[in-house]
């Protein structure tokens, strides 16, 4: 049977569905490779290895000639899978790898199943955290606009309170606000800072008067 080719005319292998992708499998590509490929071998080294983390270099050679090599890291503490075989699981990684900068089972891309799948997953996380921060930021914008007009200090400061820490929900918040609010919690923030200040030298005050009067109180039981 004639081997099935893809656009790009490279070997079109058999895949597993992967999100919206196609994902060649490793144990494939290896099978491919040894079918096709008598005279050559392929060569894991441990680049780096501490017992917690692995570093693998693959070099395959056909022809006694070197065509590719695939870099992989893996870490024990990342998974349950890894908590037992991290070391195999970098291994097949950079297998995968370097097979696919040959070329063989890269339909889609040279990544590996594990850095596909995370992808897929970071970008349902990120979609997700997207739009709780929109619905966040949109309560809180509507929350604070009604007590900015309404001159609700307490209901203002609730809102701040909800934001504080989260630079990129305070910054939505912000942006929400019209010029007229705006202007209402620059000339707020003004006005709490003298506050403030005042607060801290009646303060400063208050306690210069106690030492000096403490300093007074010990002459007199000294004379």
């Amino acid at each position: 049977m004639e081997q099935q080719l893809d656009k790009y005319g490279l070997p079109l292998l058999e895949s597993i569905p992967l999100g919206k992708s196609e994902y060649v499998m490793v144990k494939t590509r290896l099978q491919y490779f040894r079918k096709h490929y008598e005279h050559a071998s392929i060569n894991t080294d441990h680049v780096f290895f501490d017992g917690e983390s692995i570093m693998c270099k693959t070099t395959i050679h056909v022809d006694g000639k070197l065509v590719a090599t695939g870099m992989a890291h893996e870490e024990k503490s990342k998974n349950h899978i890894n908590a037992t075989s991290f070391v195999e699981v970098c291994e097949t990684s950079a297998v995968g790898r370097a097979l696919g900068m040959m070329g063989i089972g890269i339909t889609n891309s040279v990544a590996t199943y594990d850095e596909v799948k995370n992808a897929i997953e970071q970008q349902e996380a990120n979609a997700k955290a997207n739009e709780l921060l929109e619905y966040k930021s949109e309560s809180l914008s509507s929350k604070l606009m009604i007590a900015i007009e309404q001159d609700d200090e307490q209901g203002i400061t609730e809102v701040e309170k909800d934001y504080r820490g989260d630079k990129a929900l305070a910054t939505k918040v912000k942006l929400a606000l019209t010029p007229e609010h705006l202007e209402y919690m620059a000339e707020r923030k003004e006005r709490k800072s003298l506050e403030s200040k005042e607060k801290a030298k009646a303060k400063h005050d208050k306690n210069v008067a106690l030492a000096k009067d403490f300093v007074e109180k010990q002459k007199n039981t000294e004379d």
